[in-house]
């Protein structure tokens, strides 16, 4: 059975692949090991979008792993 997204993050953030790397107002920059590779990953607050290297689309497990440990800002009323 493939193992979710989901369940792939939480592994990798349990298994230490997930290295943060920048956190400021302006974005977060992160890289996760995984599937033998090294993959750039991040959030950029103003345009409020996740961003990963990888080939998946969508919410990748790289993703997950550092959605995991971010709490993305509520935009401004």
């Amino acid at each position: 059975m493939r193992e979710s997204a989901e369940t792939k993050g939480r592994r990798y953030l349990t298994e230490g692949r997930l290295t943060i790397e920048v956190v400021d107002g302006s974005k977060i920059v992160a890289s996760c090991r995984g599937g033998g590779e090294l993959y750039r990953l991040g959030f950029d607050p103003k345009s409020r979008t996740w961003r990963c290297t990888c080939w998946a689309r969508g919410r990748c497990a790289h993703l997950v792993a550092l959605m995991l440990v971010v709490v993305a800002p509520e935009r401004p009323s």
